[in-house]
């Protein structure tokens, strides 16, 4: 009996499978890029023109978006108010934010052997868990009455 658990240790250690798993790996990225420009914005005033008689003297007012004329006619005053049709352009600074998310990718490589296995290394590789369960059931049918000792 003991010679057989030894024969089977002895095979067990010859048969040291190494096989190599292909090699997998996993990849992701964020970025985040900030772009800051300047952009103008435009926008267009409108051409109003309004018109207002009352009794007072006379005047005229201007500035950058209208004009006002006011004259006295046979005791009453007619005020006209313009706005000056134009482009506005206006100087505004704009945040771009872009994200930039690639998902994980799984790539797999395989790994190439200078030959392949022999009939030797096949057997061993396959013999290997039949092997390992024939020993395992010898050492506990050498150890069963220790073991059956054990148990209440």
């Amino acid at each position: 009996m003991r010679r057989v658990v030894l024969l089977l240790a002895v095979l067990m250690a010859a048969c040291s499978p190494r096989v190599l798993p292909p090699v997998v790996v996993y990849r992701d990225s964020v970025r985040v890029e900030v772009r800051e420009r300047v952009d103008t914005v435009s926008f267009e005033v409108p051409v109003i023109v309004e018109k207002n008689v009352t009794r007072d003297t006379s005047s005229h007012l201007e500035n950058d978006w209208a004009a006002s004329d006011a004259t006295l006619t046979d005791g009453f005053l007619e005020h006209t108010l313009r706005t000056k049709g134009q482009k506005v352009y206006i100087p505004v600074v704009v945040h771009d934010t872009l994200v930039v998310e690639k998902e994980a990718v799984e790539t797999v490589k395989e790994v190439e052997v200078e030959k392949p296995l022999s009939w030797w290394q096949r057997l061993k590789l396959g013999a290997f868990p039949w092997l390992l369960a024939g020993f395992l059931v010898l050492l506990l049918f050498a150890l069963r009455k220790p073991l059956l000792r054990m148990l209440p």
